[in-house]
């Protein structure tokens, strides 16, 4: 059992969801709003940490009441305009329990309970930003869906009905804003299944993904969605989280731990890829700091082959230490599938969020 280290005791993971929100936050929020990131404004209302564990034990249990605490607390800070807070309060609340009510096998059905509890507390995470009509469609929220869901797999019943909906939706919209004019419609068939491809390679992708909470998971796809598309150039976990799924709530020292005991990437070893990262400048620092006195007329090529030759064993502790990786190699071909799987299916969950959720928001 994973057991975290506060203060002078030792708490178990289990005993920190048990905690209240702001006993989950373990005191890295915002000192005015608790359950916010300090990096962030607080108006812009993104969560401090991944709360995807903390509402599946109350989503679990039926417990609206504090799913709309949740909400409640990730936009207390912009909650909106018109309303007292206890109104405000009682909105939250209601569309908790719509949340929670709503009927998700009308369209996606064969789902495991597991994949219906991961569902729904996607959903939370969504709501505390989005209304669940047509207009989810116009942001990334989709991307988000994709990338929490996909060890899962559902049956989609009546695409028809909601390719129908979003259609009709489109072009009512385009008679009124020029925006939507540049939708075109959709075909029938258009909506891919939410089903991943029978493929042991990313089968074994998506295992390790599994456990993870919803935030970590989609900072992994985020993660092995850069990788592939860029494989030569070493990153940090930190640096490919993408602010959608940060917006959802991630603390990234934490997933990026959770990530790395995947063992889906591993520490960077390729020199020449990470140099190219490095501005001009940055080598001829790097260079001096060395002891090398390169001309002013060197290119940047040639200053990191100086790099190479002359402090090689520097800059592979440097690389080391700044947290750079790379893709495991065994799980290279795993990880392209997944990407084109989230490509495919992102329009599916685009219309199924938009009309097909039966969440009153």
């Amino acid at each position: 059992m994973q057991t975290l280290e506060v203060g002078s005791s030792a708490i178990t993971y289990a005993d920190r969801v048990a905690c209240d929100l702001t006993g989950f936050t373990e005191g890295i929020g915002h000192p005015d709003f608790p359950c916010l990131s300090r990096a962030h404004s607080p108006s812009s209302c993104v969560p401090c940490v991944d709360f995807s564990p903390w509402l599946r034990d109350r989503v679990n249990r039926g417990d609206a009441e504090s799913a709309g605490e949740y909400l409640w607390r990730v936009r207390q800070a912009n909650p909106g305009a018109g309303a007292s807070e206890e109104e405000f309060r009682g909105r939250y609340r209601a569309l908790a329990e719509s949340l929670l009510e709503a009927q998700l096998g009308i369209h996606l059905r064969d789902g495991s309970d597991e994949a219906y509890l991961d569902l729904r507390v996607a959903l939370i995470l969504l709501a505390a930003h989005e209304g669940f009509s047509g207009f989810i469609m116009t942001g990334e929220a989709a991307d988000f869906l994709a990338a929490a869901l996909c060890p899962h797999g559902f049956t989609l019943v009546g695409p028809e009905r909601l390719v129908g909906l979003r259609n009709e939706f489109v072009q009512r919209m385009a008679s009124e804003m020029s925006y939507w004019s540049t939708w075109p419609p959709l075909a029938p068939d258009a909506l891919l299944p939410l089903v991943p491809p029978d493929d042991p390679h990313l089968t074994a992708v998506l295992d390790l993904l599994l456990p993870l909470p919803l935030g970590a998971r989609a900072h992994a796809a985020d993660v092995l969605r850069h990788l592939v598309a860029d494989p030569s150039i070493p990153r940090t976990l930190a640096s490919l989280s993408r602010y959608e799924t940060r917006k959802r709530g991630l603390d990234v020292a934490e997933s990026t731990r959770l990530i790395m005991d995947t063992g889906l990437v591993v520490p960077a070893t390729e020199l020449k890829g990470w140099l190219s990262g490095w501005t001009r400048r940055d080598l001829l620092g790097f260079l001096a700091h060395c002891g090398v006195r390169p001309r002013n007329s060197w290119s940047k090529e040639r200053l990191a082959e100086a790099a190479e030759v002359e402090c090689v064993e520097l800059l592979r502790q440097r690389m080391s230490e700044s947290g750079v990786v790379e893709l495991n190699p065994k799980h290279i071909q795993g990880a392209r599938l997944l990407q084109q799987y989230l490509d495919g299916v992102k329009e599916t969950w685009r219309v199924w969020l938009g009309f097909g959720t039966g969440v009153a928001s």
